[in-house]
């Protein structure tokens, strides 16, 4: 719902151990999205933009949707990435996917912001997770508000007609697939589905987590610079 810009403070607490050891960028959208924008087209955006920074390759992580224009950045762009990190994520929705996406883009388009910042967090954290962060999103909902429903529209479209499953094959890089168990917005079979497609991948399920993985367990970090020394 907001791109990475003004982000920065945050990013350095919340990514604070892998920054210990690398530079980071953070991509977002570009800010202009045109309507039928699709992950592959995310993804050859985020290639022109290495480009522009002279990031001639680089380790690559993308959760969530994120992990959609990874996917298409390993296949399209090879050459630019040297390892590739896929959280929560998935090669083509499933059905329970579909359900979310479409229920946050009926939410978005009624500009109900209070409703679908408690939807998202009911469904990203587990139960236990969101006792804890139910307050903050309610506070977020009531204060906040939808700044461009169209945006919203358009991601939400591209990730319901995001498909690579047969392009999974074109990955060569060292790859790690990383799911949560308790993920009910993607779900785990997505995980596994992706791990399954990718010659020489490491599947990883971790308990006691939800889509949100990334933030709710404290090991995702540890992880990922396990699997990038």
């Amino acid at each position: 719902m907001q791109t990475a810009k003004g982000k920065a403070q945050l990013f350095s607490l919340s990514y604070r151990l892998l920054a210990k050891h690398y530079k980071i960028y953070v991509f977002s959208r570009i800010n202009e999205l045109r309507q039928g924008y699709t992950t592959r087209d995310m993804a050859a955006d985020v290639a022109e933009a290495m480009e522009v920074l002279n990031i001639t390759s680089a380790y690559v992580m993308g959760i969530s949707q994120g992990g959609m224009i990874a996917q298409w950045l390993a296949v399209d762009f090879p050459e630019k990435v040297q390892k590739l990190i896929l959280a929560v994520t998935t090669a083509k929705p499933s059905q329970l996917a579909k359900e979310r996406i479409e229920y946050w883009q009926k939410l978005s388009q009624s500009g109900n912001f209070r409703d679908l910042m408690l939807d998202i967090a009911y469904h990203s954290y587990t139960q236990k997770s969101y006792r804890r962060w139910r307050f903050l999103s309610n506070i977020m909902g009531r204060l906040g508000r939808i700044k461009d429903e169209k945006r919203i529209a358009i991601q939400s479209q591209s990730c319901l007609e995001h498909d690579s499953l047969e392009f999974l094959k074109e990955i060569q890089c060292p790859t790690l697939v990383l799911g949560a168990l308790e993920d009910d917005v993607i779900g785990v079979k997505g995980s596994k589905e992706l791990a399954k497609g990718i010659v020489g991948c490491q599947l990883l399920i971790l308990k006691h987590s939800g889509h949100a993985l990334y933030e709710e367990n404290k090991l995702f970090q540890e992880i990922v610079c396990g699997f990038l020394h």
